[in-house]
């Protein structure tokens, strides 16, 4: 039996979002927007699959002495070691002391869209697809940005590679010796989308025929790994250089991602006019600058 299911006309969707709002339902508007706000974050920013971020309840946060400003004191291992003794002695004692870091937070924010009710019901797009299109990837962006502008700052010296060679075995070994040798586990790549098809040109020798079938058959995307390693790609290549890779170790390695908000979307009614945006208050951390390496390519 054939079943018929009809999609709503997108008028009819926007009408009901302005009806809710004058019949005082702000807060359902609010979260019928929300939640396909918070899928979407999700999904376009490559910061939050580095690192996952944890929502903080009211308790959960620390003061700051000297301002009202929020803030998170994460602690950090305390360095320790073993020693050889006779059964009659005693391993050393000492005094041990945990570091800590502060996680400082900020507030991001979309542009404030303003319309009539009456101009809002004639449009044949649903409005909570614009906005998650316009407002909430603009926002993801800025989180993404503030990610890379930090382990760029980070990534100096040693923990900036940039060899002569392209895409191959070796450059991504020496990214991950790196970590090793630091005794971190390898956690992540992330890379953006047109440097990883590069693997498409690696021979036969360096992935076997298998793979190259399966690329041949089904295309670089149904790969989710480089040498078991997970992939984060992203199509920010104004964010993510398109020469540029990075190797991360895992999470309780690397740092913490935490919000005080997730992205929340706000509505208001004067008269006609109804004006809603969308807002974040994330904050990042990197506790362990060992626990990535970036890369350069020729």
């Amino acid at each position: 039996m054939n079943v018929e299911t009809p999609q709503l006309d997108a008028r009819y969707i926007n009408q009901g979002f302005v009806n809710k709002i004058e019949q005082g339902r702000i807060k359902e508007a609010q979260d019928e927007g929300t939640a396909f706000i918070r899928v979407k974050m999700r999904q376009t920013s490559f910061a939050r699959e580095i690192i996952p971020p944890v929502v903080l309840a009211d308790d959960e946060i620390d003061r700051d002495e000297f301002t009202d400003l929020p803030k998170k004191i994460v602690e950090k291992e305390p360095e320790s070691e073993a020693t050889f003794v006779t059964f009659k002695g005693t391993g050393k004692r000492r005094w041990f002391s945990g570091p800590r870091y502060a996680i400082h937070f900020g507030k991001i924010e979309s542009d404030r869209f303003v319309k009539s009710k009456f101009e809002l019901m004639t449009y044949q797009n649903d409005i909570r697809k614009i906005l998650t299109d316009n407002s909430v990837k603009d926002m993801a962006d800025q989180e993404d940005t503030k990610f890379t502008e930090t382990i760029n700052a980070l990534c100096t010296g040693s923990q900036h590679l940039t060899p002569g060679s392209g895409f191959t075995a070796t450059n991504f070994v020496a990214a991950f010796q790196y970590l090793l040798a630091n005794k971190i586990p390898i956690g992540k790549i992330l890379m953006c989308k047109e440097l990883y098809y590069e693997a498409l040109k690696l021979e036969y020798a360096a992935v076997g025929s298998e793979i190259l079938k399966r690329h041949y058959d089904d295309g670089i995307e149904a790969e989710e790994k480089l040498w078991g390693v997970p992939v984060v790609t992203t199509i920010k290549r104004d964010i993510i250089a398109p020469k540029d890779f990075y190797v991360f170790g895992p999470q309780e390695y690397l740092g913490n991602f935490f919000l005080l908000q997730d992205a929340t979307l706000f509505i208001k009614q004067e008269a006609d006019i109804i004006e809603f945006w969308s807002y974040a208050a994330p904050g990042i951390g990197i506790g362990n600058t060992k626990s990535m390496i970036r890369v350069t390519l020729a």
